[in-house]
């Protein structure tokens, strides 16, 4: 029989652990149990010895554990005495119950109080804020109008969707990359609040945006073979800012009247809330049917009732969904649409002998005017540098490989290197100008491609200045330089000499980038610092969030000066 119960654990491991909410992991625990009651006879005692030896307790416990998502705090005792509280997995919580347990988790009202206490949305001044965040140049910002656009969660938009536009439908997209489906990979139709062409658009924006590339990156350097990790460390680093323009955007719990009314037992309004409303007002819009359908509608949507041939089995999921469906509305919701785009054209000055190249280039590319020509230069030069940046990093690939079997020569690689660079420049010059004439450029192609740059306003090379020279200047790019050394020398000392007696990361040791911690290390003013972390505000948060490092973790332990210099 314990082989069988094994076989339930694993089932339920597999299930559960890349979940998030307690809604979805309930109906799996109660698969499990009524399993366990059905087909054994374990008394309590015999059964947690069972749960043990097949490795139930080992298994959750190794999971990353996060309050109110995948884990709850409970009490820990001493024999009859509580010396406190221990953050548990939900599933553990919840299986293999003594019969007071059962009783207190049967009489539990979370979802039924959340159900009868809904609130309700204006859709017009929703969707107002959600259009001010989809214009907006902030990417944490952009981020939650794709997410309250869409009902995508944080890591979805920021790395694993996918929309695909629909011939003929405006307002609806194709989308890939659903998070938590245990290695499925549904493809399935989702509603979209503000056109589908702009939400590509702005989709596709952010994902080339240079933080969110860098957070990336970085994920799946930390984990490269667990996409499920790579997403909880996306939503958990940038939970902090996401949450915050939520609740500046759509209301804060101290405010009177918000945008969006803060659901029953939370504390704050989240992105979570945002998937609820979109669940509301997208369902609302396109299905004016029975509450069946709306509720079918709404899973749907949401991704809880998906696949190629879902049956009536699958229904039970819908629970899941009931949990979202605490938002309603009593006026039409509309379909909001998109002004043209005006576009400002300014007056560039440019050398008399690229004049006659540029316009060579329009007639050659059959472009409408010079702007367009000037437009497309632009690009290509944008291309050029994500190419020279992959090229470098191919490079530095094919070096490491020649150190391991010392069989590739320095002359191989740079042979190998030239030959990518002819490769990728073909292909790119390929589609970025369209081969529309086989007219020859007659001008020199230093003047048609490569513009002569205008020199610099500030020569001086702040990066190459002595720590010693740099802080006796007083001027402001020397002030921004000190900012820069003092943000590098306090991410280096947490990712590399922040550690304890065994050589492990401690974040005792480590440092939060606050204003007070670049100050003191930097010497500029508070209005200097300030101004600075705004503009940075992305790469700050990523970092202190890797760590989980807050706003007082440096409280009490004196000058920063003490522990890190630059």
């Amino acid at each position: 029989m314990s082989k069988a119960v094994q076989t339930q654990v694993d089932q339920l491991f597999e299930a559960t652990k890349n979940l998030e909410t307690f809604e979805e992991m309930q109906p799996y625990c109660d698969d499990f149990n009524n399993w366990i009651k059905g087909n054994t006879t374990y008394s309590q005692k015999s059964l947690g010895t069972v749960l043990s030896r097949v490795g139930f307790y080992k298994k959750f416990k190794s999971l990353p554990l996060e309050q109110g998502k995948n884990a709850v705090s409970v009490p820990k005792h001493d024999g009859e005495n509580q010396v406190g509280t221990e953050l548990k997995h939900y599933v553990l919580t919840q299986c293999g119950l003594k019969p007071e347990d059962w009783e207190a988790r049967n009489t539990t009202t979370r979802a039924t109080d959340r159900l009868t206490n809904g609130n309700e949305i204006d859709p017009d001044q929703y969707l107002e804020i959600v259009g001010k965040l989809l214009s907006s140049d902030d990417p944490h910002e952009l981020a939650v109008g794709l997410v309250a656009a869409t009902g995508r969660r944080p890591h979805e938009i920021l790395a694993r969707a996918k929309f695909t536009p629909i011939d003929g439908e405006e307002y609806h997209v194709t989308f890939e990359g659903q998070g938590k489906k245990r290695g499925d990979k549904p493809v399935f139709k989702i509603a979209t609040l503000y056109p589908s062409g702009l939400i590509i658009k702005l989709h596709n924006q952010l994902r080339k945006e240079p933080n969110t590339k860098a957070l990336l990156k970085e994920v799946v350097a930390e984990f490269p073979n667990d996409t499920a990790a790579q997403n909880r460390a996306i939503d958990s680093r940038r939970n902090g800012s996401l949450n915050r323009v939520v609740r500046a955007y759509f209301g804060d719990k101290d405010d009177s009247t918000p945008v969006l009314a803060i659901r029953h037992g939370d504390e704050q309004d989240n992105c979570k809330a945002l998937r609820a409303a979109y669940a509301a007002l997208a369902t609302d819009r396109d299905c004016p049917k029975s509450i069946g359908e709306k509720m079918l509608h709404a899973a749907r949507l949401l991704g809880h009732y998906v696949g190629e041939n879902p049956t009536d089995s699958s229904l039970r999921q819908t629970v899941t969904t009931l949990g979202y469906l605490d938002y309603y509305t009593n006026k039409p919701v509309p379909f909001p649409t998109v002004e043209r785009e005006r576009v400002k054209v300014a007056n560039v000055r440019v050398f008399v002998e690229d004049i006659e190249s540029i316009r060579e280039l329009q007639q050659q590319w059959q472009l409408p005017n010079q702007q367009t020509v000037v437009r497309n230069l632009i690009e290509l030069a944008q291309r050029a540098k994500e190419l020279e940046e992959k090229l470098l990093d191919t490079q530095a690939q094919l070096k490491e490989t020649a150190e391991v079997t010392e069989q590739i020569t320095e002359d191989r690689i740079s042979q190998i290197v030239e030959e990518k660079i002819s490769a990728i420049l073909d292909e790119k010059l390929s589609k970025l100008i369209p081969a529309t004439s086989t007219t020859p450029i007659t001008s020199k192609p230093k003047n048609t491609v490569k513009p002569k740059q205008q020199p610099k306003q500030d020569d001086i090379d702040w990066e190459s200045m002595s720590s010693e020279e740099l802080r006796e200047n007083k001027s402001r790019g020397g002030a921004e330089e000190k900012l820069r050394r003092s943000f590098l020398a306090i991410t280096d000392h947490n990712d590399h000499k922040a550690r304890n007696k065994d050589g492990q990361q401690d974040t005792d040791l480590m440092w939060s980038i606050t204003n007070q911690a670049l100050r003191q290390l930097s010497g500029c003013n508070g209005m200097l610092v300030k101004d600075w972390m705004e503009r940075h505000q992305g790469a700050i948060d990523d970092h202190n969030s890797k760590y989980g490092l807050g706003t007082y973790h440096n409280k009490g332990r004196g000058d920063i000066n003490e522990a890190i210099s630059w």
